[in-house]
């Protein structure tokens, strides 16, 4: 626990998942968000920790986070100072350090607070405007407005990091996650506006509604919700569709296809050799760009290498043009800068490199 300046004390009843407009929600103002310092931030990871051990749970972002990029968001403090808008909520957002970051996406975890207690964990990788994220209430909370809270949750993540296509994986639904099928899990996300990406599950899904709007004590079987469970499930920002013009885009992909992809061709062209496929790359796309790694830092190395990794089966990658190009270098770098969310800032500016890794990945 941590110990809070001002109480919430609820005298009116909760709000029910049914009162929660996520779209409205998350076309408000975006909350304040105010970075730690180094040792504010330790602080919090050592809560995140405690909190993670004594359910025996453990997530690589709450092991491993970053303490001098934690944020804070507190829903219920603005220029006039502390009100009841927030409800008692603090949420807290990190990054990982530099050397433990993923080899394209941008991760964030982060955890909520009620009244100074811990009530849940949070999970968000993002590529470009597309974040998948994990939202884990503690049982004993599961009531207590999860529906409100999650929407504030999306607010944060969604400012923090600039995106617009919010997508909820399989696991979380119910998938290999006996816990989240009894909870009927699919459920809380669906009332929310989220939609499966897989045309045979939507129409699932309008059958099923079509029941319970007949039969209000009609309950969806498990069966069923284990098929509901099988797939992503998607949200669009409203206003998404005017931004990129293709709501949509992103439900056939998975970076799993781009590691497949690029060890199927680690298998065919370098016998498996891992180090051997990384220089190749590596050479190729410095002649494709014009650059020289040589002088780079370590960390910089790595994310060429990567990207090397993943962009040598982009066709036409050479046609690019010269600022393209150097915007390209520019988002490399950055992947090894204390500030991962600039990385993926820079990224979603980034047409070309956008539908290369959605052509890659679907």
């Amino acid at each position: 626990m941590k110990r809070v300046r001002d109480i919430f004390y609820h005298d009116e009843p909760l709000i029910s998942r049914s009162q929660v407009s996520l779209a409205d929600e998350l076309a408000k103002r975006p909350p304040k968000l105010t970075r730690l310092s180094r040792k504010q931030g330790g602080e919090i990871m050592d809560l995140i920790r405690e909190v993670m051990l004594v359910r025996y749970r453990e997530l690589y972002g709450t092991t491993l986070g970053d303490p001098s990029s934690v944020v804070r968001a507190d829903l219920g403090c603005d220029d006039l100072g502390y009100d009841e808008a927030g409800r008692g909520v603090t949420i807290y957002l990190w990054n990982l350090p530099p050397d433990r970051r993923l080899p394209l996406r941008a991760y964030v975890a982060g955890l909520t607070l009620k009244n100074g207690v811990p009530i849940n964990y949070i999970e968000a990788i993002g590529l470009c405007e597309w974040m998948e994220v994990g939202f884990n209430t503690f049982y004993t909370f599961r009531g207590g407005e999860a529906g409100w809270i999650y929407a504030q949750v999306l607010r944060c993540l969604c400012h923090l990091m600039g995106t617009t296509c919010i997508s909820v994986y399989p696991y979380q639904l119910g998938k290999d996650n006996d816990e989240a099928i009894e909870s009927g899990a699919f459920w809380f996300y669906r009332k929310l506006g989220f939609r499966p990406g897989r045309a045979d599950l939507r129409e699932l899904v309008e059958r099923e509604e079509k029941k319970i709007v007949a039969d209000p004590k009609y309950r969806t079987p498990a069966r069923t919700l284990k098929r509901l469970a099988a797939e992503h499930v998607f949200y669009d920002l409203p206003g998404s569709e005017h931004l990129r013009n293709e709501v949509g885009a992103w439900d056939r992909f998975s970076t799993r296809n781009i590691g497949l992809r690029v060890n199927r061709q680690m298998a065919r062209e370098f016998g498996g050799d891992v180090r051997r496929m990384r220089d190749h790359s590596r050479r190729a796309l410095e002649k494709v760009l014009g650059v020289s790694t040589s002088l780079w830092t370590p960390l910089e190395k790595t994310a060429f290498e990567n990207f090397a990794l993943v962009l040598t089966d982009v066709p036409g990658l050479r046609a690019w043009t010269r600022e393209e190009k150097e915007d390209l270098v520019r988002i490399i770098r950055a992947k090894a800068k204390p500030d991962e969310m600039l990385y993926l800032h820079l990224m979603q500016r980034h047409q070309r490199l956008r539908k290369a890794l959605l052509m890659l990945g679907s």
